[in-house]
């Protein structure tokens, strides 16, 4: 029996730790396939936030690019840029411009249609009485005054922050540009379709602080950064204590402090001439799928941890059934055998294996002996 529990310690002593390492190696494949799988779900839900983003905005670039262009090349516009500013001019441009205007103001909330020559601002549809006013220099402006080609851009008004600019060329006789003409949409009602069409989804957008003046837009300042929307409080909360995470690119998991998880990434917002004008932090809620990975992670584990425990239990089974009983059995006669105990007893073969060889062996060792003790015994 000793010798039994030697040879079976002996057995699990390398056994075991054989066993637990291919449950360690199968078990990291399945949690490495987990994560894969995880990551991708949580990559299609970030790359349709992203997509959209862009998607929408290049709608309003061609939607506005298109206004611009129409009311620069009316007839109607290019009658009145040939006159001096007075109120008649500002009455045709007002003609010219309103029916267009009412109706961006109607399916976006918000719509700026404006006329500048010589930086100077001769009507805004969206404020009549306010013009003349001396406008910065801008690349967009002077680079379809140079071209003559219209272009449309992302840049900050003071009026609605982040908008998508169509800027076109009003052109006289002699092909000459005399001035633009400017439609702008503010891009806010993007972040309501986002927020519409991806449940689950977060916007945070901010302006940098060096590209305005920080009395222009009003908001919870964030390093060099201020608020210019946000979807939700706790959102807000959680990127002003982690301004770690607004440099451009930025990826990673957010838990929040009802303890859901986001993952958060950040593009970043540049005008005409690619310089940054703010950031754009986006987040969806993956809480759900970290939840559902977790719970099936957890049951990959139990399963395959069963799996190798019924293994090991059948396993250990054959062996101590058919390699330790056979062996253990013919140490006992074999050590009976060179006592001179059971000679009589013939050594049965069990196995047809390398032990039946062995077992074969022991019993023409027995017959030997026996035969050897006979002639001994025999008087002369």
């Amino acid at each position: 029996m000793a010798r039994e529990n030697t040879l079976t310690r002996e057995f699990l002593r390398h056994f075991i730790p054989a066993v637990l390492l291919n449950a360690v190696l199968v078990l990291g494949i399945l949690a490495l396939g987990q994560y894969l799988l995880i990551r991708q779900a949580e990559d299609q839900e970030l790359s349709a936030i992203h997509n959209e983003f862009h998607q929408l905005t290049a709608v309003y670039a061609q939607q506005v690019l298109g206004a611009a262009s129409a009311l620069a090349g009316n007839p109607g516009v290019v009658a009145a840029f040939a006159t001096a500013p007075s109120a008649s001019q500002r009455t045709q441009l007002g003609a010219e411009s309103d029916s267009l205007y009412r109706a961006l103001k109607a399916q976006y909330g918000h719509a700026i249609v404006v006329f500048i020559a010589n930086q100077h601002v001769l009507y805004r549809a969206n404020k009549p009485t306010f013009y003349g006013d001396h406008i910065l220099p801008r690349p967009d402006i002077s680079e379809v005054i140079k071209t003559g080609l219209p272009v449309a851009d992302l840049g900050l008004l003071k009026i609605v922050g982040y908008s998508v600019n169509g800027v076109a060329p009003v052109l006289s006789n002699n092909g000459n540009a005399i001035g633009v003409a400017q439609v702008s949409l503010p891009i806010a009602s993007l972040y309501g379709r986002i927020l519409h069409d991806i449940p689950g989804s977060r916007i945070a957008i901010l302006i940098h602080h060096g590209v305005t003046p920080s009395n222009k837009f009003q908001g919870k300042t964030v390093g060099d950064n201020v608020f210019s929307y946000v979807s939700s409080p706790d959102f807000q909360e959680y990127i002003a204590k982690h301004p770690n995470v607004l440099h451009a690119n930025y990826t990673g998991i957010a838990m929040f402090k009802n303890g859901e998880f986001y993952h958060l990434f950040v593009i970043p917002l540049t005008g005409y001439d690619k310089k940054p004008l703010g950031l754009a932090v986006f987040g969806y809620n993956v809480t759900n799928t970290l939840r559902i990975a977790a719970i099936t992670l957890g049951a990959s584990l139990a399963l395959s941890a069963l799996v190798f425990l019924l293994i090991g239990l059948n396993l250990k089974h054959f062996v101590e059934r058919r390699i330790l009983a056979p062996v253990v059995e013919l140490a006992r006669r074999l050590r009976a055998i060179s006592l001179g105990e059971r000679l009589e007893q013939s050594v049965k073969q069990t196995e047809t294996n390398e032990i039946g060889i062995l077992q074969t062996a022991a019993e023409r060792l027995r017959k030997t002996l026996l035969n050897m003790l006979s002639h001994i015994k025999k008087p002369d």
